[in-house]
């Protein structure tokens, strides 16, 4: 169990902090849901929930991302996020004790800006110290986690999403939140050290040609992808009088999609975005046989077991791109071109009007470009023709260091050190090369170890060399 531990330490923990985070912002978000039905119509509620606080997600989103490219040295570090999740107690007790039409929109605003930054945090969290063949998972398990315990909060009292309860429940998750970010010491003051250096893969790289036009059909995909996912959203808010499933009790169904969907995009990327694809054909269906109403409940529970594709392809799909790109701050891009696209189709919608037939339509016009878009996005990432030559060849020794240490996120020193450690040189050694103390090498060797999930000096050197 101890190997198992210190061989997996960084995923576990990274998987443990996002998931406390999305259980935080997923009560945040259902609370203020809850609330509004004191205040507001049906129509209203549903434009301000996935329209108007949606938007705010996205802005919270694009600002942690200017912030982590222009402001590292502020945003990576533990202060920052801490004063960011201690900002909510104010504005949580001030949504619950003292409602108000106003205030309350106000506070799902606000609230959501700060959804936003903490989702950019995760993501960032996560591309820096987890390596990319887990990343999918990891984000899979840690939302499902969070979407299962949502459910599972709710199901003990029916009513704590708008009693004071809530408040307590939300103050402990904070404070759980704020004891990671404060022991977890490498996953803030190293991140910056992570993102410096080479990219994985030069020729993916955003700086490339390359690189740059796979990060725009990414991004034209994900925002083709985003309103196909809301009126399957919406189809599913359509059909619910007739479903046995609660808004909340769906987010269990949620949790299974996610992280099926998380080891299938971690095993084969190209099968986990096809699979992500084919999901979205799910609203046309739904909208289909919702009438059946022996039917609807597994279709309603099953259409979130299937949105759980889409949701870790638009994250995941950035995480991995960032984290072998070494861009850090691209890894929130993929959600926040969801969200604001997600934002502007529910707005639009709320004024114009939407029917059965206009969502079948919407659905099969979107899917021709969504089709092409895609099929040119891997044929441009996966195509052998497209592969440079000198990465055909074998790595050199710089080339190496720079693969080796963007695989697991290593700092400059601990680079360096990994490099040494594959030539098999002692502590000593590598203390005297660098001009070290022998003490701060065993603080690295022990940082690598950590990092890369292996037991000993010997298991770091084998890798390396491959």
């Amino acid at each position: 169990m101890e190997t198992f531990i210190s061989k997996n330490r960084n995923f576990i923990i990274c998987c443990a902090i996002i998931a406390v985070v999305y259980l935080l912002d997923s009560l945040l978000f259902f609370s203020q849901f809850y609330l509004m039905y004191d205040f507001y119509d049906q129509k209203t509620i549903g434009t301000v929930s996935t329209g108007w606080a949606y938007l705010a997600q996205g802005a919270g989103l694009v600002l942690f991302m200017y912030l982590y490219k222009t402001r590292t040295h502020l945003s990576a570090r533990r202060a920052f996020q801490v004063v960011s999740f201690l900002v909510e107690v104010p504005v949580i007790i001030a949504s619950i004790l003292m409602p108000g039409k106003v205030l309350l929109m106000v506070m799902i605003v606000v609230l959501n800006i700060i959804i936003g930054l903490h989702s950019g945090f995760t993501f960032t969290l996560a591309a820096a110290h987890v390596p990319t063949s887990r990343l999918g998972l990891c984000y899979g398990l840690a939302y499902a986690v969070g979407a299962f315990g949502t459910w599972l909060i709710s199901a003990i009292s029916g009513g704590v999403m708008t009693s004071y309860h809530i408040i307590f429940i939300d103050s402990v998750l904070i404070a759980l939140i704020v004891v990671f970010i404060m022991m977890y010491k490498d996953a803030f003051d190293n991140e910056r050290d992570s993102a410096d250096g080479d990219p994985e893969d030069p020729a993916l790289s955003p700086d490339t040609a390359r690189g740059r036009r796979i990060l725009i059909l990414l991004c034209i995909v994900i925002a083709i992808m985003a309103p196909i996912s809301s009126i399957g959203t919406n189809n599913n808010l359509y059909v619910q009088y007739c479903s046995e499933l609660n808004l909340l009790a769906q987010r269990s169904f949620y949790a299974v999609g996610l992280i099926a969907a998380g080891m299938i995009f971690d095993k084969n990327r190209i099968i986990g975005g096809v699979c992500a694809v084919v999901s979205l054909i799910y609203p046309i269906v739904l909208i289909m046989v919702y009438r059946e109403s022996g039917l609807v409940t597994l279709v309603v529970g099953l259409s979130y077991v299937i949105l759980g594709f889409y949701a870790v392809y638009r994250a995941a799909s950035f995480m991995a791109l960032a984290s072998e790109s070494r861009r850090l701050h691209l890894a929130p891009l993929g959600l926040a071109v969801a969200r604001i696209c997600e934002a502007v189709v529910v707005l639009a919608l709320s004024e114009t009007g939407s029917d059965e037939l206009t969502s079948v339509i919407l659905v099969s016009v979107l899917f021709i470009p969504l089709v092409l878009v895609f099929s040119m996005m891997m044929k441009e990432k996966y195509s052998p023709s497209e592969i440079p030559a000198e990465a055909q060849r074998e790595l050199s020794a710089d080339e190496r260091r720079a693969a080796f240490a963007g695989q697991y996120g290593l700092t400059r020193r601990e680079e360096e050190i990994a490099m040494f450690l594959a030539e098999g040189r002692s502590n000593g050694e590598i203390a005297e090369l660098l001009q070290l103390s022998e003490n701060t090498v065993r603080f690295h060797v022990s940082n690598i170890l950590k990092k890369t999930g292996m037991k000993d000096r010997n298991e770091v050197s084998r890798a390396y060399r491959l």
